[in-house]
């Protein structure tokens, strides 16, 4: 028995040994093994399921305010026509229960706000969705500065104002995002209407190249999350690692999620008329997920980089605030 764990345990270690040859880019040596080890420790550790729970709360109440404040915005301009071309697009993520759920609640709202775009109602529905979203990212701040170890040091408004405009920020990227592969090939062929010399040639180009710019756009989503959202000196370099990982690991989730559950699952026998609801919150909270364990790969990555930011750090070498503040207290604390 003993020689068979002694063999397991010498396996392992010549596997770790092996995959910690890989070295992780910007560290000091930094294998790949212990790397990954190392995340999902502290991701145990800050409790990034307890905070995704807690943002895919939020993100549930801000998601039909946001909806309601888009098809008031786009009421004078056949909303329906073009809600329905966006949802179908998003579709191609989301299980069918999913959307299906997200449909009935939004397009009834289209009917009736199509004729009343920029109403009263569209004002309170803009104020709903700013407090919603704001809400869903200031759960978002809260769990990043856990993960570098700071309390937020930043003053009340600041930190509402920094989440709205993030909001804002991030929002109008996944619109755009959204828009280009909806009227991509259109935009492209106005392109080479215009301009002759471009031809056909363009507009076959612009099907491929739409895509890698809609990833960028992502990519610029989540790493503008990273950099504002903890209240600490960021670096582009060293959020972009795990902006990467998160948003190819969100589309491989996405892509997995809707196969597994068209083929394989089973929620209508489980939640009933709640399938939709259930499979919406399965899906926002592992996309929750995702974004957070993004930034955790990020403060792993600068932590061990010649030049980055230890934990509690406000800039590599810098206490951050709030932690001068409780060192002092202790101090004070110990004279008494």
């Amino acid at each position: 028995m003993k020689s068979a764990k002694g063999e397991f345990q010498k396996v392992q270690s010549n596997v770790e040994s092996t995959v910690n040859e890989v070295k992780i880019p910007l560290t000091r040596n930094l294998g790949l093994f212990s790397f990954v080890k190392q995340v999902f420790k502290e991701a145990g550790d800050d409790h990034l399921g307890a905070f995704a729970g807690n943002l895919t709360y939020s993100g549930l109440f801000a998601m039909f305010p946001f909806f309601i404040f888009l098809v008031s915005l786009l009421g004078l301009a056949h909303a329906q026509s073009l809600v329905n071309t966006l949802l179908d697009k998003a579709a191609t993520t989301l299980p069918n229960d999913a959307m299906t759920l997200i449909k009935g609640q939004i397009l009834p709202i289209v009917e009736g706000k199509a004729a009343g775009a920029f109403t009263f109602g569209a004002i309170i529905s803009i104020l709903a969705a700013l407090w919603g979203i704001s809400g869903g990212f200031g759960a978002i701040m809260e769990a990043m500065n856990v993960m570098y170890e700071v309390k937020d040091a930043r003053p009340f408004w600041k930190k509402y104002l920094v989440a709205i405009l993030l909001s804002i920020a991030v929002v109008a990227l996944l619109i755009a995002a959204l828009v280009l592969v909806v009227f991509g090939p259109e935009i492209a062929q106005s392109i080479a209407n215009h301009v002759p010399a471009l031809g056909q040639v363009f507009v076959v180009a612009w099907t491929v190249i739409q895509w890698p710019v809609l990833l960028i756009f992502v990519l610029l989503a989540f790493a503008l999350i990273y950099y504002f959202a903890p209240d600490v000196e960021q670096k582009f370099r060293f959020i972009s690692p795990g902006a990467v990982v998160a948003v190819v690991a969100w589309l491989i989730f996405s892509l997995a999620f809707r196969f597994y559950v068209q083929n394989f699952g089973s929620y209508n026998k489980t939640y009933g008329t709640l399938a939709g609801l259930a499979l919406l919150l399965v899906y926002m909270h592992w996309s929750s997920y995702f974004l957070l364990l993004g930034a955790e790969i990020n403060q792993v990555i600068e932590k061990h980089a010649p030049g980055g930011k230890q934990p509690g750090e406000a800039a590599p070498g810098q206490p951050h605030p709030s932690n001068v503040e409780d060192q002092e207290k202790d101090k004070d604390a110990g004279k008494s």
